[in-house]
């Protein structure tokens, strides 16, 4: 059987996953053959990214538009959407699916990992941000008008769940494409507000604002959705959880009311931003700790993880309003995290910081092999001190993310180390599955051995011309 036929042969999650990285990884090469053949050129001519020293350049660039609390109470709304429609989708579509619908354990696994497929397209969506500044009275912008697009499309999103049978109808025909339209919807939202925060956020405040904000913002819509289907359970049924969660997401009009930079030399794509961006190590570093934070044990051990129901399931059963509190107590126990997280790296250096919280929250995924069936206290213990330092960890993490993005090129390049993580999350979900299967012990062990990796990698981030950081 030659390779196509076995491709061809291969279920449709595996096909769109091998879709989403072949693009991802054309773009990507087409932008490095360009970037390179570019830069040389200008290294032979003397040409550099900035006409000014750097950090001279991002104050005059930032002083017209950073307002502080505007900008982080707004960043911390859009994420705390993010985290309600996150942790809805995530915590309730398995239990949805295991409990009303019947699907198998695989089967629900499997629809939870394609679910957020449109996150991996983010990179695609971005390059179109970048490329094509819009025009809005008399002047050219570059992110208010995607906060109008994401608004419209939750509307859609909104529309299509409540028009669905979602009891009723087969689930792949019916519930997954009302799922996907919300969620999709949220992809332009994160887009649209990453970049935005990227371009008038001085380097630093990144962890701050760009780590703690976005976390902190992202725990209490994640608290908020473990609590209020338990009431909306006995008013609208599931329908009404799901529709609700597309509801937050209409707070991207919000967005309308900010200053947006002017569309400027180092604001906009050029032959120099490709050349030196796409060339550098630590943009591809970047690339590789996203996709493998995707098999870290974050996935099973955070309510945003993806996989944390399926975890809740192992030790307590089916309990619906135990899986409601847990997940309340874990999430809660973040916040915390992030503000700490936040204030920590932005003082001490986000690389230290992201080698502290890296080691410290794999030594809490260890403690994930002690569980056993039924140890409720010990379970909430141990989430707690992992969803405080998960909170830790992915502020970090965002932070040196920050770092390494260039001003021209913010949506393309944040969100391509973003998507990376998101084409991570459809082989990660099989492979936590199966582990699941064994027991808890082992996926617990081998993921927390696995954050090792980013742990490696990030020790070879370093700051470089494109780069809006000058120390990381």
């Amino acid at each position: 059987m030659s390779i196509v036929e076995r491709v061809l042969g291969l279920s449709l999650n595996y096909k769109l996953g091998i879709a989403v990285f072949v693009f991802t990884v054309a773009a990507y090469g087409v932008l490095f053959y360009l970037g390179r053949r570019w830069r040389n050129e200008f290294e032979a001519e003397g040409v550099t990214y900035w006409s000014a020293p750097k950090e001279e350049r991002i104050q005059e660039l930032m002083d017209d538009v950073w307002e502080p609390k505007k900008i982080t109470f707004l960043y911390g709304i859009s994420y705390f959407a993010n985290g309600f429609v996150r942790s809805t989708f995530s915590l309730w579509v398995p239990i949805f699916l295991l409990d009303e619908v019947g699907v198998s354990t695989a089967e629900a696994s499997l629809f939870v990992g394609l679910m957020y497929i449109s996150w991996s397209w983010k990179m695609f969506v971005g390059l179109v941000a970048d490329i094509f500044p819009i025009k809005w009275g008399d002047r050219y912008y570059k992110r208010k008008p995607w906060f109008v697009i994401t608004g419209v499309l939750y509307l859609l999103g909104i529309v299509i769940m409540i028009l669905s049978d979602i009891y009723n109808a087969p689930v792949w025909t019916v519930l997954f494409p009302a799922v996907v339209s919300i969620i999709t919807a949220g992809a332009f939202y994160d887009m649209a507000a990453d970049s935005f925060a990227i371009d008038v956020t001085p380097p630093e405040y990144h962890a701050r604002v760009i780590g703690g904000a976005s976390t902190a913002g992202q725990s209490l819509g994640s608290a908020l959705a473990t609590i209020l289907p338990l009431w909306l359970l006995d008013v609208g049924g599931y329908k009404l959880i799901f529709t609700l969660a597309g509801v937050t997401g209409l707070t991207a009009f919000l967005f309308l009311s900010i200053k947006e930079p002017e569309v400027v030399k180092e604001r906009s794509l050029t032959r120099e931003a490709i050349a030196f961006t796409f060339t550098e190590r630590t943009v591809i570093i970047a690339v590789l700790i996203m996709f493998f934070r995707s098999f870290t044990v974050m996935k099973i051990t955070a309510p945003l993880g993806g996989m944390f129901s399926f975890t809740i399931r192992e030790i307590i059963g089916a309990d619906i309003s135990m899986v409601s509190t847990l997940g309340l107590v874990a999430t809660l126990a973040g916040l915390p995290g992030s503000w700490f997280g936040g204030n920590f790296s932005d003082k001490y250096g986000h690389r230290k910081a992201f080698t502290v919280a890296t080691i410290a929250f794999a030594g809490a995924g260890f403690l994930w092999t002690t569980i056993t069936e039924g140890a409720v206290v010990w379970f909430i213990i141990v989430a707690m001190v992992s969803a405080f330092l998960e909170r830790f960890w992915t502020g970090t993490t965002f932070a040196i993310m920050a770092d390494s993005t260039p001003l021209a090129m913010s949506s393309t390049v944040y969100q391509m180390y973003m998507s990376w993580s998101w084409i991570g999350n459809i082989p990660s979900s099989v492979m936590i599955g199966y582990l699941l299967d064994i027991d808890l012990a082992t996926t617990a062990l081998i993921t927390s051995v696995l954050m090792i990796i980013p742990l490696l990698l990030g020790y070879f981030i370093k700051p470089f011309e494109a780069g809006k950081a000058s120390d990381i």
